[in-house]
């Protein structure tokens, strides 16, 4: 064996191997229009190289296992009306993957979506310094890392939508929205069987809690999260959990947003630090404290004039990502008496916006 069949042996197959792994990410793009809520991806057939690169269902001789996802929104956010917009689509429209008639994720575009955002000034034209932001990760990456791999078989069937309110289609019409499944695809070498939930009696799936509530008083206030009965698109569960599924919390995030009528972003933000977050599990507390910074997240905007000449207008900016991971997951039980409260205190602003708090972590359920 000489130098150069050495050193391939790393990189191709060898007599007994009977699969191919290799990073390849997947992407899709759909154009938002205005009456259309509802988009779907990887469904539309291939054809144009820089809008797709994979339709489902997969062949046969292939495996895809997604360890995180994420998309972007191809349009500049820069004015206090677009802020607006973009929190909309970050705390109302969601994600849902289903896989073989399973639903094994539902996550809201808070989770993953990317943008690009920045301050700007305006006099006789308008000057802008934008910058790209999402849920950042410790590692750097902006989007949802998965606790668990969700993996597609070769022909599973699938399903991967978007779902939008109408005033989201309508503020982002003609926007390309690009989505990605980051992952692993396997190259089956020769045909075999091979099913992930064959002889399991759990299946653990990553998911994200949360649930949008609107700020509707200054006042001292507890707000009582994750009850029945709240509108699909702002809540992805409610508690008690069933006697079948369990769910283990591993990082957080709590995320508001600028009120109807901006106000200067600051004191919104320094006014929330001292909300109290309790969850409390069977009469027991598992967490009691206040927010402080480590978990806030805020996206808003404020217009300043300033007095030059000419005249130049001003958007200030305040945005800020963050998520606490929790060094000990917090572990909700099957059927358990959970009960998840946020307090805020008087002179809380701001009044008409509102909040999201995101629990991410691995759901664990009785395969049916």
């Amino acid at each position: 064996m000489n130098a150069k069949e050495f050193l391939n042996r790393l990189y191709y197959p060898q007599p007994g191997d009977n699969v191919r792994r290799k990073t390849y990410p997947l992407h899709d793009t759909q154009t938002i229009t205005a009456g259309t809520m509802e988009y779907f991806f990887f469904e539309t057939a291939l054809g144009n190289q820089f809008l797709r690169n994979k339709r489902f269902p997969l062949a046969g001789t292939e495996i895809f296992t997604i360890t995180a996802i994420s998309a972007f929104l191809a349009t500049e956010i820069n004015t206090v009306a677009e802020i607006d917009n973009l929190n909309e689509l970050l705390q109302q429209a969601y994600l849902e993957i289903w896989n073989n008639s399973r639903r094994v994720g539902k996550y809201p575009l808070l989770d993953f979506l990317n943008y690009q955002f920045g301050p700007s000034w305006t006099a006789t034209a308008t000057a802008t310094q934008p910058l790209i932001g999402g849920n950042l990760n410790t590692d750097g990456f902006l989007g949802r890392k998965l606790s668990m791999p969700i993996v597609f078989n070769a022909n599973s069937s699938f399903k991967f939508k978007i779902q939008m309110t109408t005033q989201s289609a309508t503020d982002f019409d003609g926007i390309p929205l690009k989505f990605y499944l980051h992952g692993i695809q396997t190259d089956k070498l020769y045909n075999f069987d091979w099913d992930n939930l064959k002889d399991n009696l759990f299946q653990e799936v990553p998911q994200t809690f949360y649930e949008t509530r609107a700020i509707t008083t200054g006042n001292e206030t507890t707000y009582v999260l994750f009850q029945e009965g709240v509108a699909n698109n702002l809540q992805s569960q409610f508690f008690p959990l069933s006697d079948i599924d369990t769910f283990q919390v591993e990082a957080m995030e709590f995320f508001i947003n600028q009120p109807d009528t901006p106000i200067s972003p600051d004191t919104i933000y320094n006014s929330r630090i001292a909300n109290v977050l309790k969850i409390r599990i069977d009469e027991v507390d598992y967490w009691d404290t206040v927010l402080g910074n480590n978990m806030l997240s805020m996206n808003a905007g404020f217009e300043v004039a300033l007095t030059t000449t000419p005249d130049t207008t001003v958007t200030e900016l305040l945005h800020v990502r963050k998520q606490l991971i929790l060094p000990v997951p917090l572990g909700l039980p099957a059927n358990g008496k959970v009960k998840v409260e946020l307090i805020q205190p008087a002179g809380s602003l701001g009044i008409t916006g509102e909040f999201t708090l995101a629990l991410r972590g691995t759901a664990t359920r009785r395969v049916a």
